[in-house]
């Protein structure tokens, strides 16, 4: 059962760059005529279309127990403290306080967070640092997750 979901995909604006671009390419072109600019702008808009999809394809999944971030699998009983970070707390978190083994699912646009400290220390990551729109969402889905994995141990 999916109890969060959510695609990071890149804001609006960003398309409005990539058509600008595209625009411009067309206008670069111009000199050379009508099809090297309407054929410049169409591989311009092709690129930056399939670059901006691709860097907005990372999804966060909460579902049958486990998060997946960006093809980063964490079961619900290795996670440990989950914690809401605000903007400046992400900053922090994403820079001076982060370390080699750590695993992130980081966007520049969104500036807001969650920390996942991973509870088993023989994954060898200390924590998954993940970008998101929602993180107090997010958070509330981690929690039910883990309370959802200690009912099953607990039946086993």
């Amino acid at each position: 059962m999916v109890i969060y979901d959510e695609r990071l995909s890149v804001p609006a604006r960003w398309w409005l760059v990539a058509a600008a671009a595209s625009l411009g390419a067309a206008v670069a072109l111009l000199p050379l005529g009508t099809a090297a600019a309407t054929g410049g702008a169409a591989c311009a808009a092709a690129l930056l279309g399939w670059l901006l999809s691709a860097y907005g394809a990372a999804r966060i999944r909460v579902a049958d127990g486990v998060l997946v971030a960006d093809g980063i699998p964490l079961r619900a009983e290795h996670i440990g403290r989950v914690e809401v970070l605000d903007a400046a707390e992400a900053f922090a978190w994403r820079t001076r306080r982060a370390g080699p083994r750590v695993r992130l699912v980081m966007r520049g646009y969104l500036p807001e967070a969650v920390r996942v400290e991973v509870a088993d220390p023989a994954l060898l990551v200390p924590y998954v640092y993940l970008s998101t729109r929602r993180p107090a969402e997010l958070a509330g889905a981690l929690a039910a997750a883990r309370a959802g994995s200690g009912r099953r141990h607990a039946a086993a």
